[in-house]
């Protein structure tokens, strides 16, 4: 029998993002909880708006906690702020725990957590100590919930619990990326085997989420590029964490120092992300070259942005000027067209790895752009780099 080939960590990714994006109907709590965990503000947004609307007679402890998460983010504008004050009053009225009535809040760990969020962000004492007593009853009744009592331990150590340990394993990692309790080198490995064996899920409301999240923490924090022999899945890796140099990157309003000018090293064509990327990758990949020329085909002599021959890999660039579909629908087009132009003769080159700058900065779209390229023949995978917010355009406030 022939051994079944591992998978890669961009099928791995693919297939948590696959789960995730599957996911439908869900509660606005389950939406904003999990646009949380994976840092996408517009769908928290979007969570914290249903939660706003809603028309019956009261809200219910979901909208609370779908206000939460936005607080916890900093997406409340005042009146949601005032939203949230007073329905975190109106709970505390409420009576919970009560006999023969089925539990619901209570055994939620993510409404608990999203309360929790929102009575943090309020800086309420009375807030604080009602939702902790809450919780305290909540841990006892979910004694047979790992996935909803880690929740509700996440949500103690919020309100200032450093005693307790956060589980399952992928929750403590995202977590403790956040600034929320603390992970380990035994907790990222338990975590890590959880994503990348996909251990069965159960219908477990948001650990789809959570898993991607924690995997995406944890490759770019344990996939450190092997400089003696740099592999795809290294140049992959390399690139996915391109978008942290922005962080330091010189975009100034005014001069650092009395001598100096004014630096603003902008972005605005392909060719300049391909220096961005040539920068990056030539000290790794000594066989890095650029404007790589490939075998003509009829009268079309298709030449490649970057290429790594030991890795038998083209990096192709792709710049998005234009908001919306039209954009999105532009970048695939041509990079299916490049696909089956360059790989169709070449003998020397067998993928390539897609990188985009959108221009527009539409995050929210991202991981649907990436997937979308990520299914064409021929791409084993796509970054998608934004224009970072402090690289204003001209006349942006």
């Amino acid at each position: 029998m022939v051994p079944l080939t591992p998978p890669t960590l961009q099928e791995v990714r693919r297939s948590l993002l696959a789960e995730v994006d599957q996911a439908r109907e869900l509660n606005c709590h389950v939406e904003a909880f999990r646009a949380w965990a994976l840092d996408r503000t517009d769908a928290l947004r979007s969570a914290v708006q249903k939660a706003v609307s809603f028309t019956g007679q009261a809200r219910h402890p979901e909208h609370v906690a779908a206000l939460g998460f936005g607080a916890i983010a900093g997406l409340l504008e005042e009146q949601q702020k005032k939203i949230l004050r007073e329905e975190l009053e109106h709970l505390r009225g409420r009576a919970f725990f009560v006999a023969g009535r089925p539990r619901r809040f209570e055994v939620d760990g993510i409404a608990l957590l999203g309360v929790a969020f929102g009575a943090k962000s309020e800086q309420s004492s009375n807030d604080e100590k009602w939702c902790q007593d809450i919780l305290a009853r909540s841990l006892s009744e979910l004694a047979s919930d790992p996935w909803h009592q880690g929740l509700a331990r996440l949500a103690l150590v919020v309100l200032g619990d450093d005693n307790l340990s956060v589980r399952p394993a992928e929750l403590a990692v995202v977590a403790a990326a956040k600034g929320l309790g603390l992970s380990s080198q035994a907790v990222d490995e338990e975590a890590w085997l959880a994503t990348v064996q996909s251990c069965p899920l159960e219908n477990v409301s948001g650990l789809d989420a959570v898993r991607l999240a924690a995997f995406d923490i944890l490759s770019a924090r344990l996939g450190q590029v092997r400089l003696a022999s740099p592999t795809r899945e290294d140049l992959v890796a390399l690139l996915r964490n391109v978008a942290r140099a922005f962080k330091r990157w010189p975009y100034e309003e005014k001069p650092r120092t009395p001598r100096s000018a004014v630096a603003r090293w902008d972005v605005e064509n392909e060719y300049h992300v391909q220096s961005l990327l040539w920068a990056i990758l030539a000290p790794v990949f000594s066989d890095v070259d650029d404007e790589e020329n490939l075998p003509s085909i009829g009268h079309a002599h298709p030449r490649a942005d970057l290429a790594v021959l030991s890795l038998r890999t083209l990096v192709e660039v792709k710049y998005i000027r234009q908001p919306g579909q039209v954009g999105f629908k532009a970048v695939i087009d041509e990079i299916a067209s490049d696909t089956g132009l360059y790989l169709s003769r070449s003998k020397e080159f067998d993928t390539i790895v897609a990188v985009v700058w959108d221009d527009c900065a539409q995050t929210e779209q991202h991981h649907e752009l990436q997937t979308g390229i990520e299914q064409l023949k021929g791409v084993s995978a796509a970054i998608i780099l934004s224009r970072p917010s402090h690289m204003k355009r001209n006349g942006q406030a």
